[in-house]
């Protein structure tokens, strides 16, 4: 079975190194990063090939939710790779809460490249050592991804509104 692989892409109206800058420093990523409508605070970032980037995420309904990325790449500004995963509170890898049969972790690239007007994001998602069952399930989630992403994407917008 081939594994699913998620991708998006979003052109912001703004240039190569701001882009950059709102993806890697964390007072900026904290102001945009997660879906529409939720809170979230930077619990620790450092960003280096083995850093980790942990956070947490308050839905509206007040459900928390933690992260915890390990950074594999960082290439300023073109090109940053993690591995994305939930946490528990204390930073151990952790199921997602939502989706028990979600992949526990996957691989997150992130391109960036200068694009008629500003600068071009591809992003994709992959899911690590996943079983079948983990796979599909992560296929069936690709129209939320889908509207995660462009949630975020649409905040990250507003900040280079401002």
């Amino acid at each position: 079975m081939a594994t699913a692989r998620f991708t998006i892409t979003r052109t912001f109206a703004a240039p190569l190194a701001r882009v950059w800058a709102a993806w890697t420093e964390p007072e900026q990523l904290a102001a945009w990063f997660g879906p529409k409508g939720s809170a979230g605070s930077m619990l620790a970032f450092d960003l280096r090939p083995g850093g980790e980037w942990r956070g947490r995420m308050e839905a509206p309904d007040g459900a928390e939710m933690f992260s915890k990325f390990v950074f594999q790449v960082v290439e300023p500004p073109t090109r940053l790779v993690w591995v994305h995963g939930f946490a528990d509170a204390e930073g151990n890898r952790a199921r997602a809460a939502f989706a028990p049969l979600f992949p526990l972790e996957m691989l997150t690239t992130v391109l960036f490249s200068e694009a008629e007007g500003g600068t071009r994001i591809d992003l994709s998602w992959e899911p690590i050592d996943a079983t079948p069952e983990e796979c599909a399930s992560f296929a069936e989630m690709m129209a939320s991804m889908t509207g995660g992403w462009s949630g975020s994407f649409d905040q990250l917008d507003a900040l280079f509104a401002e």
